[in-house]
């Protein structure tokens, strides 16, 4: 009896809370509930301490402490079937276009661009925060079979490489 009686009882109420769980997902599902609000606090706090430790980690040992500046990471890309063709679109904000390599290896296409440090560093500034990448970023994928890979035209402008390629026919 009482486990008929549980049943109908979660039964009733799943869905409102599904409803409460919609309405709050659809805004900031922080914003109501004060048990949310503590796991954005802690995550606020995971990321403060982090960042922290990755100041303060290599301090007093005999490393450049600007060497994290070398690893790459991967910009922000996208690819678009535009019907007779591919446009690959890739932010590379702040790259000189002439550090910029386009390289196809079959259906496979690899862009790589390397930012130099600034010079504003050099000219007398001291930089208080920096969060601008320096150094390479790299990024590479397999296209479609019908990409015609050796007509592709590229163009780069305001920080973003567009990279058309014709459809094979």
């Amino acid at each position: 009896m009482k486990n008929r009686l549980l049943k109908s009882i979660l039964l009733a109420t799943i869905p409102m809370v599904a409803i409460y769980a919609d309405s709050n997902l659809t805004k900031n599902p922080f914003a109501n509930d004060p048990i949310f609000q503590h796991f954005q606090k802690l995550q606020e706090d995971m990321n403060r301490i982090f960042e922290e430790f990755h100041k303060n980690a290599f301090k007093g040992l005999a490393i450049d402490p600007n060497f994290e500046k070398s690893f790459s990471f991967k910009p922000d890309t996208d690819l678009i079937d535009k019907g007779d063709s591919y446009e690959l679109k890739m932010d590379l904000a702040g790259m000189d276009s002439k550090n910029i390599k386009i390289d196809v290896q079959g259906n496979y296409i690899s862009v790589t661009a390397k930012s130099e440090e600034s010079k504003e560093k050099k000219e007398g500034g001291k930089i208080i925060h920096q969060e601008r990448h320096i150094g390479m970023v790299q990024r590479g994928m397999t296209l479609p079979k019908d990409a015609d890979v050796e007509h592709y035209k590229s163009e780069y402008k305001n920080g973003v490489l567009t990279i058309t390629i014709p459809k094979k026919k």
